[in-house]
């Protein structure tokens, strides 16, 4: 059941007294549009209650447009955006805007993340699909995140951030506007409409086309390469190794997750070990590097994680054992 957030849960927020989890479901309640124009009337009506101290108009809004101009997440576009909506609002509210800027100045930085983007989260174990302003659609999987800018999306371009694992099935426009997405891997899939699917997660990336065509833009040690995949390319993206592409004739296995199924391609128990971490918070440990480095192939499901570690442990002929989240393998 998720958490009913009420007037005094923002106001809490406001005066940083939430907790992480509030936090979270503050966001997700943000992405609600309605339940954004709320949280403004109510951020409007707490500041007019806790003012901090005077000051000079002029001064502080100088003030927040140089926080405004340093911030390098923020792009130029944006910079004058916001310039011109807080102006308009200086203007309109000469009589408190000196009063409580302090406090604008602090929420706007502390939240400004949810303030410059619509998040859309899930949980560990949770899959979840989306549909975006454009048309286009996304699919998450567990313990994933996709951030879309509040303001410039599909006005000029169509720019998404993933952290996580993701299936997108982007809408084509008449201007052929392109759809990007960036990961914090230091990989960036460049697309006109297109289905793939694509994973961004510190023990390993890749990206898999389904139909369609999309430019890959990755860094190789300090070089930056680019790679025009086709259907059916499956493209492998770690740390301290070269790029790796094989083909595939069911790009839609990779996407098996989408059913809760697991498929492996070569892959070892210490690399399992990781995305069971990432998608249902588990920590996983081996008796021994030789059992960490054995490997996986093949297709993977059960009702519970509990009957998928020991189809694990079968195929295997090890023996597993969990208590909570901590998951240990070990021989017979």
């Amino acid at each position: 059941m998720k958490p009913t957030i009420s007037k005094r849960i923002i106001f809490d927020h406001f005066a940083n007294k939430t907790s992480p989890l509030q936090k979270t479901a503050i966001e997700n309640w943000l992405t609600d549009r309605e339940n954004e124009e709320l949280y403004y009337q109510w951020l409007e009506e707490w500041e007019r209650n806790h003012l901090q101290y005077d000051a000079q108009n002029d001064v502080a809004l100088e003030r927040l447009f140089s926080m405004i101009d340093r911030d390098e997440a923020i792009t130029p576009e944006l910079q004058t955006s916001l310039r011109g909506k807080l102006a308009r609002w200086a203007k309109n509210h000469a009589g408190k805007f000196a009063a409580v800027i302090a406090v604008a100045l602090g929420l706007a930085w502390y939240n400004r993340d949810t303030i410059n983007y619509i998040s859309y989260k899930t949980g560990y174990g949770e899959i979840e699909t989306f549909e975006l302003r454009d048309g286009s659609t996304v699919k998450l999987n567990a313990n994933s995140v996709l951030k879309v800018s509040r303001w410039n999306f599909g006005k000029t371009k169509r720019e998404v951030f993933l952290k996580g694992d993701a299936s997108f099935d982007v809408e084509h426009l008449e201007n052929h506007q392109k759809f990007i997405v960036n990961t914090p891997e230091n990989f960036t899939v460049e697309v006109l409409g297109t289905k793939f699917t694509m994973s961004a997660r510190k023990f390993g990336s890749k990206v898999v086309l389904t139909n369609g065509k999309v430019k890959l833009h990755y860094l190789e040690a300090t070089d930056e390469k680019e790679l025009i995949m086709k259907p059916g390319d499956v493209v492998k993206l770690k740390k301290d190794r070269p790029m790796e592409i094989t083909r595939t004739e069911a790009p839609e296995t990779y996407s098996e997750w989408e059913n809760k199924r697991f498929v492996f391609d070569e892959t070892t128990l210490e690399e399992m070990a990781y995305q069971l971490n990432e998608t249902y918070g588990l920590e996983v440990t081996f008796s021994s590097q030789t059992i960490a480095n054995r490997q996986l192939m093949g297709s993977f499901k059960g009702r519970t994680i509990d009957e998928f570690l020991q189809s694990i442990a079968e195929v295997l002929d090890l023996s597993v054992s969990r208590e909570n989240n901590k998951v240990h393998f070990t021989d017979h």
